[in-house]
């Protein structure tokens, strides 16, 4: 066999190979990438319910004596591009409860007999286009500290909302209706495609004790 023929041979064996090795590679990254949108939406859909939970259990008192406006303090203008941070103070539960980092909500994990805290966006070091969702809680000796939730976040927002016009744009921040409507956007950047894709998560949550 002459080098011309090898050649020749070799060029078609890449030829009739590389269509089913380029759709194989396609394949695969596509796989990947559906793979990174399922833990994405379940990262996402993690942060919301631990912050939906809080807002559940806000507001939570032992007795009528103990009612308190501002249990419920949600603020506007953050640290990220104006984004929404919300403050959370309820009694010690009398079940069982869980703070945003997992911990069992105890009588040392209070202020002045409240447990606390706080859900905000905090611009990433690494990236100063996109934030990180903060949790804030207390420890064991009633100090602060903190957990990052989630990064690539967009925006965080937080309202109260009328309950007669959930589908409308009727929102009234200031004034407590017994409806709180959270809206998280997160951007999901794929390394394989290069294609950026903005995952918004909506949801409305009602205090039970307000």
């Amino acid at each position: 066999m002459t080098l011309l023929s090898c050649i020749t041979a070799l060029t078609l064996g890449a030829v009739m190979i590389y269509p089913p090795l380029k759709l194989l590679n396609d394949v695969m990254l596509k796989h990947l990438e559906i793979e990174q949108d399922i833990l994405l939406a379940q990262n996402i859909n993690r942060a919301v319910e631990l912050l939906a939970r809080a807002i559940r259990e806000a507001g939570y008192r032992i007795s009528q004596n103990s009612i308190n406006e501002n249990d419920i303090q949600i603020k506007q203008d953050g640290l990220f591009k104006g984004s929404a941070a919300i403050e959370l103070m309820q009694d010690l539960p009398r079940h069982l409860a869980y703070d945003c980092m997992g911990n069992v909500l105890s009588k040392e994990r209070t202020r002045q007999q409240k447990t606390y805290q706080h859900f905000y966006l905090e611009r990433s070091r690494n990236d100063p286009q996109s934030a990180s969702l903060i949790c804030q809680s207390l420890d064991r000796k009633g100090h602060l500290h903190q957990a990052e939730l989630l990064n690539q976040v967009q925006y965080l927002r937080i309202h109260w909302v009328n309950p007669q016009a959930i589908n409308a744009t009727m929102l009234s921040p200031k004034s407590p209706t017994g409806l709180i409507k959270i809206s998280l956007g997160v951007m999901r950047t794929s390394k394989t495609t290069k294609v950026n894709k903005l995952i918004e998560q909506v949801r409305w949550v009602a205090p039970r004790h307000i």
